[in-house]
């Protein structure tokens, strides 16, 4: 009989809201502690709060302190996908919040006319820290990790690149059992060393699920194909009103959040659509202009500290200007902090970042971890070289290499480059090109400018955890 593995969802729903529930629960007796505390216990130079004092403004102010703690929380990474974290960084993180709070709380009760006694807050930070890393821990202490045995079907590298991932991030629930052939390919390496012993072929499957040998299947989509290398053809020639459209069989009929077009009782799916770059184009662009705007003077302060802090720790000139390609491949002036030493690649040409850089001088490495040296681009983000959010511009040479060895790449060229983008907040900061581009053609078949809101909002939570660094 097969295992029974399909209420893991239920319960994440349920472990979801039972993380919400004790984190407003930590918030309102942190803040109930503090006056408890504040009441009860003498402390030098200041007087004692009646109860009736502390009711009444208890009464008006946990709603306040509650949201304060979800949002704190969410831009902080603590409600995202349960990666493992030691006990170190959740405790920097929830220092980092307490402290957030804190903060916020003093500006809020000063604006609104509140009275409050100053040791209120710093007693809320300390209760409101340790419930929280305590109920961090014991989530972490009674999280259990189900599961479930996949076979991946193909053997090929993308196929490789998937099941390594998947060892490496076990966190996702998903092991894989192995692997199948798919029709036309050579199964003469029976063992691969990523993706385990070879299963059969993909008209085995049925039979490993009814014998419950494997749980999931995962298809993994042919990167070389003659429609992709004709999407890669069409890309930059086709006119805006050209659209290419698809008789799906019951395959890509499953397959969702698609668009379709029928003819008389035939549907047709959008592959490649009328581009709605150019009906979308003037909204998106006041979005740029708005945003990018006001992100340039809230960030101002920021931006000066940031150009002092290379002007003092490294010679040479504070903004990089590079060339990078953009909408259509046409080049365009990219400006950052500098973040390298001089003649950086002087020897080595054009290469591409890596881990532990030696080329990044001491503060550079800190303004790339936290997004920082990126801020000058908000220029060429209301010059209209760039957009707030599309796929990450690369340098000449890159794209050259890329158009070459990437099938479908030129097609990512169809819309301005962004200074945030889907495979930014989604994938890490040294992601393979290939990967990237899966993230760009979603986000272009997928795009709304709620989603470029939805991505903004995500890039303010990556900058505040470095994540991806």
């Amino acid at each position: 009989m097969r295992p029974n593995h399909y209420k893991v969802r239920p319960m994440k729903s349920r472990r979801r809201w039972l993380r919400l529930a004790g984190d407003g629960f930590a918030a309102v007796a942190a803040l109930w502690s503090a006056f408890l505390v504040r009441l009860h216990v003498p402390i030098p130079g200041t007087r004692g709060l009646l109860p009736g004092d502390r009711l009444r403004f208890l009464s008006r102010e946990w709603l306040v302190v509650v949201l304060l703690q979800f949002a704190t929380l969410y831009f902080l990474g603590f409600y995202d996908a349960p990666r493992p974290r030691s006990r170190s960084e959740i405790a920097r993180r929830l220092a980092g919040a307490a402290a957030f709070q804190a903060m916020a709380l003093m500006a809020w009760w000063f604006l609104a006319s509140r009275q409050f006694p100053r040791s209120v807050v710093l007693l809320f930070v300390v209760f409101d820290f340790t419930l929280l890393f305590g109920w961090r821990l014991l989530l972490d202490r009674t999280e259990r990790h189900k599961e479930r045995r996949v076979a991946i079907a193909g053997g090929d590298a993308a196929a490789r690149e998937l099941a390594v991932t998947l060892a490496r991030e076990p966190w996702h629930g998903l092991k894989v059992a192995g692997w199948v052939s798919i029709p036309g390919e050579s199964a003469a390496d029976a063992e691969e060393p990523a993706l385990g012993p070879l299963l059969g072929t993909t008209a085995d499957l049925p039979a490993l699920l009814a014998d419950g040998r494997i749980d999931d299947i995962l298809l993994v989509g042919s990167s070389d194909s003659w429609q992709t290398r004709l999407i890669d053809g069409l890309a930059g020639t086709r006119p805006d009103h050209t659209s290419v459209l698809l008789l799906p069989g019951p395959f890509e009929s499953l397959i969702g959040r698609m668009r379709y077009r029928w003819v008389h009782d035939l549907p047709l799916i959008e592959v490649v659509r009328e581009t709605e770059w150019r009906i979308n184009w003037p909204l998106k662009r006041l979005l740029d202009l708005a945003a990018g705007l006001g992100l340039l003077l809230l960030a101002s302060p920021v931006a000066a500290a940031c150009a002092l802090a290379v002007r003092a720790t490294s010679a040479g000139s504070i903004l990089y200007r590079q060339t990078r390609v953009g909408r259509g491949q046409k080049p365009f002036t990219l400006y950052k902090f500098r973040t390298m030493r001089l003649d950086a690649e002087a020897e080595s040409g054009e290469v591409l970042s890596q881990p532990g850089d030696p080329r990044l001088t001491s503060i550079g490495a800190f303004l790339r971890r936290f997004r920082l040296d990126e801020l000058p681009q908000l220029f060429n983000v209301l010059q209209g070289t760039m957009s707030l959010v599309g796929p990450r511009p690369e340098r000449p040479g890159f794209v050259q290499r890329y158009l070459k060895e990437v099938p479908g790449y030129a097609e990512r060229f169809s819309l301005a480059p962004g200074l945030t983008g889907l495979a930014q907040v989604n994938g890490d900061y040294y992601s393979s090109p290939q990967n990237k581009l899966r993230y760009d053609l979603a986000y272009m078949a997928n795009w709304t400018l709620w989603l470029d809101l939805s991505i903004l909002l995500r890039t303010v939570k990556i900058v505040l955890t470095s994540r991806g660094v």
